[in-house]
């Protein structure tokens, strides 16, 4: 029987969160799904998911970056992932930057909310994540920021 590969899936709280569940629901079948995201609430829910919880940071609360980068760090040598897949904000944005240092691909999948240009966090990673999705097509540039349509 062979390995399934991992994948640490990253976001915020709130509709990153949503956003980042909907896609990976199907994934759970055919990879070993884990979850980081800020806020107890998630990582106390009863299920079969490995959520590790995370500083909340913001683009607002600069200096909470630094541990926050350390603690994805810490995540990403523990759980050795293949892959990142993040829709965001911040602590998605870090886990790209690092993961860009490290053998391991990062999607970035940009916010629903993001009609007329891309989020903060998806312009910051857009040139350092393997592949960029947006959910808008006027928003795909055809080369690196692909549209994909909708995940809600």
């Amino acid at each position: 029987m062979t390995k399934k590969k991992k994948i640490l899936a990253i976001s915020s709280p709130g509709g990153h969160w949503i956003q980042l569940n909907k896609i990976c629901n199907d994934m759970e079948q055919r990879f070993d799904v884990v979850y980081a995201t800020a806020g107890t609430q998630y990582g106390s829910q009863k299920s079969h998911r490995k959520i590790h919880n995370i500083m909340d940071a913001s683009a607002d609360s600069k200096l909470k970056l630094i541990p926050l980068a350390v603690q994805l760090l810490i995540i990403m040598a523990k759980e050795r992932p293949t892959a990142i897949i993040s829709t965001g904000a911040a602590p998605g944005a870090i886990a790209v930057l690092i993961a860009k240092f490290l053998p391991i691909k990062t999607i970035w999948v940009d916010s629903i909310a993001n009609v007329a240009k891309l989020s903060r966090s998806g312009d910051m990673v857009k040139n350092h994540a393997n592949l960029v999705i947006t959910q808008w097509e006027p928003l795909s540039d055809g080369t690196k920021i692909r549209y994909q349509g909708s995940v809600l």
